[in-house]
């Protein structure tokens, strides 16, 4: 059975807000009916629709040039790139916002102190150095690096999972399992990982030290001159024992010192006896063997407007070239920058493919191994093959996720455009947005007093993948669970628990199964794009308890969550399986004398196509009335029958911003005015709402603090996180919008 798990489906899907009624309005319907109604919504939102892209005009090495700082005259075959420019008119711009402002005030009166003053004072002294460009370029080596790192740390985990594993199985025999796990929080189980430090020695053979290269641009040449003198005084400091250096690259006169590999293996002799007892006599030799054949140079220089600082392997790995037409401007790996010419970039980010690629390394088939593995150490656990059989899964269901993996160049930009924007490009895609499909919701976000919205266009392989690999790790600790619970009880606590485990496996499991099936059937139903909609739009319900001014004076907020209807038969079918676990969950309760709670019947409300169902009990208004609401192609589980319908009728209507892949949105301006209206209403009607008369003191004194503050912020307008393909590249943005 395909299965999907989606984003906010199991909270939407609660028995209050399912649709008993589906079968019947099914039946009412002849089969061809219902076919051209699945047809109409499968072309509406389910239909592949082919994405495209403006093209980005290509610029020239030398644009590029202009744009990207040191990297014009750095290797195209550099690892990595981080980059921040501008940072003396940025820091300027900030200083002007009316926020920046309030801050200031807010501190002067709190603390009797002016934070601009320490920052002007501060950035006095810093300011030629750090106010036009800071660059940190990662050359040759990093790669390894990684690859050596991930393998460490898959490593480490095994062993923290292994440690797990045996504390779980140590609390399961002995009825104690907090003694366990204090044993495990003890850390013992390092020494494992340590005596495996050997193996991994050739892992270690193949490290190179790696290069980092620090750039400064200083305009200011006495400045620049002052950064050289402060970097080659602090490596005379450090440098006691090292051989002095000067070397050419790409027209940088770079002068250091050397450290070499004899010298640091050295000091490492003086520690061979402790390294020994950790780690065994064999890998020892052979990682102070390795360090002998590596040299460690550090070195400073100027070129052009930068204070250079390089630390490296050796000399010949100084990322510098000499021609524009040779750098990393003249690469297509950095064309993600041509889109913002003419724009203010503040920061670039840039990591090659090779580099990327090393940190996509699967974590769980390496722990559930170390868990079973310490499911084994305990013999007295006994024969667990079963469980065993399903951890040795995990790493199949990993492999398969990780199938749809695309590893790429990484690339990063801020900027500013209507406000500030990050925005990253490529930097491996892992497949869970779907690449060709338009959204057909993006209308829902649109309108007044719209608080939050979010809209995103699965993958229905990948969620598909995603399912499997959540079923087998639920199944998996149900498992572990039923198999600790099936041992001689060893304590008093083991013994409640097994007692529960016997009650809960007899009385409500395939109950609760059946209600998984549900939620999953009703996944099958719906298609693989939804939205979640937070508006302010409704007036304060009339709550028993809720005086009436709050009421007349309010608003409520209304939250749906909407996805097209694919098979409508399936909708129907899961609130069967649903109803049905749920009537038999209670009815066991009532028979153990647990709860005389009833499972109440829904009540049906039709109009033109659309049919609401809720349970009266909860409806204190159409704006108050937990439900779900549905047609032929649309689904709506909602707090609000009155939004429900309307966001169903904006999705009929198709009109919408083209969109696709992840939407959010935060809006700013609703979520200020809703702010400003309740401190008002507090204010008003602070004793009918139960505060204090010291509460209500406290928040009048600071109402005209809380309203500079939202009058200050008026100049952000909303926060925007869009994530979708552009020439079949992942591309993700963060945008802070102002005016």
């Amino acid at each position: 059975m395909k299965r999907r798990y989606r984003l906010f489906g199991s909270l939407a899907v609660v028995p209050a807000l399912l649709v008993t009624g589906c079968e019947k309005k099914e039946q009412a319907k002849t089969e061809t009916v219902v076919e051209k109604a699945v047809e109409k919504a499968a072309e509406t939102v389910e239909k592949a629709v082919e994405t495209v892209v403006p093209a980005v005009p290509a610029i020239s090495t030398e644009e590029r040039a202009a744009m990207i700082g040191i990297g014009a005259h750095l290797s195209p075959d550099v690892e990595a790139v981080a980059s921040v420019m501008g940072g003396r008119d940025a820091m300027k711009a900030l200083g002007e916002l009316d926020t920046w402002g309030f801050i200031r005030e807010v501190a002067k009166e709190e603390n009797g102190m002016d934070p601009q003053d320490q920052i002007t004072e501060g950035a006095a002294s810093v300011d030629p150095f750090l106010g036009d460009e800071f660059s940190l370029v990662f050359g040759s080596g990093w790669s390894e690096t990684l690859t050596l790192y991930m393998k460490f740390a898959q490593r480490l985990n095994y062993h923290q999972a292994r440690a797990i594993g045996q504390a779980f199985a140590q609390g399961a025999v002995g009825g104690d399992f907090e003694e366990s796990f204090e044993t495990f929080q003890s850390g013992d189980w390092m020494s494992g990982m340590m005596e495996e430090v050997g193996p991994m020695s050739e892992e270690f053979e193949a490290f190179k030290v790696p290069a980092i290269l620090g750039a400064l641009r200083i305009k200011d040449e006495e400045a620049r001159k002052a950064g050289l003198e402060q970097i080659s005084g602090f490596s005379s400091m450090i440098g006691e024992g090292a051989e002095p250096i000067a070397f050419e690259k790409a027209g940088a006169s770079f002068s250091g010192i050397r450290f070499s590999g004899e010298m640091m293996a050295a000091g490492l002799e003086e520690e061979r006896e402790e390294m020994t007892r950790d780690l065994g006599e064999e890998a020892v030799e052979r990682i102070i063997n390795k360090v002998k054949t590596l040299n460690v140079v550090i070195a400073s220089a100027t070129k052009d407007e930068y204070l250079l600082l390089y630390i490296g392997g050796s000399e010949e790995d100084c990322p510098l070239v000499s021609e524009v037409s040779e750098s990393l401007a003249a690469s297509p790996a950095i064309s993600f920058i041509d889109g913002f010419k003419g724009k203010p970039v503040h920061g670039l980010l840039y990591g090659s493919d090779k580099v990327i690629g090393t940190t996509v390394k699967g974590s769980l088939k390496g722990m559930a191994e170390g868990v079973r593995d310490g499911l084994g150490d305990v013999k007295e656990f006994g024969d667990a093959r079963e469980l065993v059989g399903l951890l040795d899964l995990v790493g199949e269901k990993e492999s398969a996720l990780l199938d749809l993996y695309t590893p790429g160049t990484l690339g990063g930009v801020i900027s500013v455009d209507n406000g500030l924007k990050f925005d990253t490009f490529g930097g491996g895609d892992p497949g869970h947005l779907s690449k060709d499909r338009k959204h057909g919701l993006a209308g829902l976000g649109e309108g007044e007093n719209v608080l939050l919205f979010a809209d995103i266009t699965a993958d229905p392989e990948y969620s598909e993948r995603a399912s499997d690999m959540l079923d087998l790790l639920v199944t998996i600790g149900y498992a572990a669970v039923e198999h600790g619970a099936g041992l001689e009880a060893a304590s008093e606590q083991s013994a409640q628990f097994q007692q529960f485990f016997q009650m809960f496996d007899g009385s409500f499991r395939e109950d609760v199964l059946q209600l998984a099936g549900g939620l999953s059937m009703l996944g099958e139903g719906l298609g693989d794009e939804s939205a979640f909609v937070v508006d302010l739009s409704a007036k304060f319900p009339p709550i028993p308890g809720v005086p009436a001014e709050i009421v007349e004076e309010s608003r409520f907020p209304r939250i749906s969550w909407v996805a097209p209807v694919t098979d409508r038969s399936k909708v129907a079918a899961s609130w069967k399986e649903i109803d049905t676990s749920v009537r038999d969950v209670l009815k066991t309760l009532r028979e153990m004398e647990m709860g005389e709670i009833n499972m109440l019947d829904p009540t049906s409300a039709e109009k033109d196509d659309m049919i609401t169902w809720y349970f009266d009990a909860l409806a204190f208004s159409d704006d108050l009335k937990p439900s779900v609401t549905l047609n032929d192609s649309w689904f709506a589980a909602s707090t609000s029958r009155t939004q429900a319908q309307e966001l169903i009728a904006k999705a009929t209507a198709g009109a919408a911003p083209e969109r696709s892949g992840a939407w959010f949105k935060l809006d700013l301006d609703v979520l200020r005015v809703f702010v400003e209206e309740s401190v008002t209403i507090a204010d008003k009607h602070g004793e009918k709402m139960g505060m204090g008369e010291g509460e209500l003191a406290a928040l009048r004194e600071n109402l005209p603090m809380v309203r500079d503050g939202l009058k200050a912020l008026e100049e952000f307008n909303a926060v925007t996180i869009h994530e979708r393909h552009e020439g079949g590249i992942r591309r993700a943005t963060l945008h802070f919008q102002m005016d």
